[in-house]
């Protein structure tokens, strides 16, 4: 299996408290894994309402100014900061378009972002565009709450359901758990009383730990019931004092295209704690716990 590496983070970035918020986690990141930042700014429509007053089409190239010399001077103080590379790109059209786009070509490995902005240049970063976001991106996505003030991970929730692609999301845990010395919380959840869906479930739970053994990071593990997995799950964060939840996407097909099951919808939309939202792949399910799952 091809390990998880964080080389490079891309930050949508609208100035607004929750995208500086995202931003903050981003730069720690940054240090831990000694990575590169990327920020993206979208301009997504043609009147844009900033602090300094609202601008027009006709205004767009001084309004465009503004954004870049603010940028410019944030960037500045986040190489110092970070001791690292920071750079950024304005795109315009779509905001989840334009993100993924610069995620795409800046080759980053992971997308930390706000929801709900409300301030700032636009109100950019309504829930609506992080959850495009998470449905689109191919790569791993952090979704970052106001209430999200908390910087770092201690505690890791891996919630592990019947769905083979569920326990695909410890590789990237691992990594994460390493870097920030987090303990991971293994939560087995059973949508249904069978009881041969609980002996597959105690199995695939069994390799779990044992992954997480064989890479020496602390775990607990339990394995609950419930109709709801979505408010399972955000219980039990909440229970274990979780400060991320990380998920598969389980993206679905319809008339409409690719959407996100109801699982990562009610968590990406709801949970107060960063959650990281990860595209499942397909050729990539199957993991050797004996090797330590490389």
């Amino acid at each position: 299996m091809k390990p998880f590496k964080i080389n490079k983070i891309l930050v949508p970035l609208d100035l607004s408290a929750n995208s500086m918020l995202a931003l903050e986690h981003a730069t720690f990141m940054a240090k831990l894994f000694k990575a590169d930042i990327v920020i993206a700014h979208v301009m997504e429509t043609m009147v844009l309402k900033l602090n300094l007053g609202t601008f027009t089409a006709s205004d767009k190239k001084q309004a465009e100014e503004i954004i870049r010399e603010k940028l410019e001077n944030l960037t500045t103080d986040l190489r110092i900061k970070t001791g690292g590379k920071v750079t950024y790109v304005i795109k315009t059209g779509r905001i989840s378009q334009g993100v993924t786009e610069a995620a795409t070509e800046n080759n980053v490995d992971i997308i930390i972002m706000g929801t709900h902005g409300v301030s700032g240049f636009q109100e950019f970063f309504m829930g609506s565009n992080s959850f495009r976001v998470v449905t689109e991106s191919k790569i791993p996505v952090i979704t970052v709450q106001k209430q999200a003030s908390k910087i770092g991970f201690n505690n890791i929730l891996c919630p592990i359901d019947s769905s083979e692609p569920s326990r695909e999301k410890v590789r990237y845990i691992r990594e994460l758990a390493k870097k920030y010395n987090s303990k991971v919380h293994i939560l087995g959840i059973l949508s249904i009383d069978d009881d041969d869906a609980a002996f597959k479930l105690d199995k695939k739970l069994e390799q779990v730990e044992k992954y997480f053994a064989n890479a020496e990071i602390k775990f607990t593990m339990e394995m609950v019931e419930g109709s709801n997995l979505a408010e399972v799950t955000k219980k039990q964060a909440k229970k274990k004092k979780c400060d991320l939840i990380v998920i598969m996407t389980e993206q679905e097909e319809n008339f409409t295209g690719i959407l996100l099951g109801p699982f990562a919808q009610q968590v990406v939309n709801h949970s107060k704690i960063p959650v990281m939202s990860i595209t499942p792949d397909n050729a990539d399910y199957y993991f050797n716990v004996q090797s330590g799952g490389e």
